[in-house]
């Protein structure tokens, strides 16, 4: 006895496969899958199950085999690179860039990028988006630091100064393009004010004894300020003799300023006063009541942390010539002409940015083309990608009918 029996079907006929096309730069949140055929076959077999020749089995009551839709397996995901950008610079040691996107085939004629994460999560490694370049060497540049700190006293002017020094010291760079090296500044508003504590208690006698406060300077909201953004002759003694009894005039020396540079050697002053009590009040004298003793210095030198200060270059030239594109510039930090890596990293300048220039020209629309035959462009009309560049031009006549008629 010999009967007909439906087997198993056959592996999908899809299977995951990369094509010819992409879609540059553009993100399509329609997630596709592949799909294809699966058919089943038919065979003859025995009473006992064997399977055996067709012929054995009738022909007319044979059965057709099924065909059903399956679903081809999941492209994996791969990074992509653009070609490299021009050097950054046009002269010397600068960068290359390029674009890295990873790219997945969602179905069939439809190669999109997505989420870098998916190439992440399967372990590929990402190339490289920077590479150091290197064109002939720069003749001498301008090299610049960040300007002073302004101390000029509030409501009033100041200026503010800062390195220029060529780059090669064994060639002269062009004095007509050196940066400026001085420049004005203006002080903080007036609105800043001298705030005193109370007294602390009194150490001694007449001529040794002194009592001391804090003094402040603070701005409207109550933040305490620096010193110089106040009105110096305005400012509070802060150290007070006192005693007892009366004491001669003698000199009293307030405690010093800040240094008047935030870096390297400076100047520091503090007020010293030939003062004396009287009568049980506080009383100041000219200078002269205190001649015979020697009046303590008013003035000092001082030295703050070692002078660590950003130098850039000029900026480079454009990486593209329309649209956007790049401009570089070097940053780098030196103590004097040491190369050093103390400057404060919050106040270091931008080593890059976009530069942006005109548009960049489109060639008008070929009224003659042909849709490639490579692409799906069926596909493009049904998710709506004829608005992007590449299929506007792969299938330039289906997508022909989208496009608004020209005056």
């Amino acid at each position: 006895m010999y009967r007909w029996k439906l087997s198993s079907q056959e592996p999908c006929s899809m299977t995951c496969s990369i094509g010819r096309f992409k879609i540059p730069y553009l993100c399509v949140r329609v997630l596709l899958t592949l799909s294809g055929v699966s058919k089943s076959f038919v065979t003859c077999i025995r009473y006992d199950g064997i399977e055996v020749h067709d012929m054995y089995c009738d022909s007319l009551t044979k059965p057709e085999p099924v065909h059903d839709f399956c679903i081809g397996r999941e492209c994996p995901p791969r990074w992509e690179a653009s070609s490299w950008s021009e050097c950054s610079r046009t002269c010397g040691e600068g960068f290359q860039f390029r674009q890295v996107r990873c790219w997945k085939m969602l179905s069939p004629g439809l190669d999109s990028s997505v989420y870098s994460d998916l190439c992440t999560m399967a372990d590929l490694e990402r190339p490289v988006e920077r590479r150091p370049c290197k064109s002939p060497a720069c003749g001498p540049q301008w090299e610049v630091a960040e300007w002073t700190e302004c101390l000029a006293k509030c409501g009033r002017k100041a200026q503010v100064t800062r390195d220029v020094r060529c780059s090669d010291e064994t060639r002269p760079c062009d004095l007509m393009t050196k940066p400026p090296n001085i420049k004005n500044c203006t002080g903080p508003p007036c609105e800043r004010h001298w705030t005193v504590s109370e007294w602390g208690p009194c150490s001694g006698s007449c001529g040794q004894g002194k009592t001391v406060r804090h003094v402040y300077c603070k701005a409207p909201e109550g933040r305490v300020v620096p010193e110089n953004q106040c009105s110096a002759e305005d400012k509070p003694l802060a150290i007070h003799p006192c005693g007892e009894r009366d004491c001669a005039p003698h000199w009293l020396s307030q405690d010093w300023e800040r240094c008047n540079t935030t870096c390297g050697r400076g100047v520091k002053r503090r007020l010293v006063l030939c003062v004396g009590i009287s009568g049980g009040k506080f009383q100041t004298f000219d200078d002269e009541a205190c001649g015979g003793s020697e009046k303590p210095e008013e003035e000092n030198t001082c030295f703050e942390r070692p002078c660590f200060k950003w130098y850039t270059t000029p900026w480079s030239e454009c990486t593209k010539t329309c649209g956007v594109g790049v401009r570089m510039r070097d940053v780098k930090c030196y103590q004097g002409r040491e190369l050093v890596r103390g400057c404060d990293p919050l106040t270091k300048p931008v080593a890059k940015q976009t530069c942006t220039l005109q548009p960049c020209p489109t060639e008008p629309p070929d009224e003659s083309c042909q849709d490639r035959p490579s692409t799906n462009c069926l596909l493009a009309l049904k998710v709506n990608l004829c608005s992007h560049w590449y299929y506007s031009k792969a299938c330039c006549h289906s997508c022909r009918a989208l496009r608004p008629p020209t005056s």
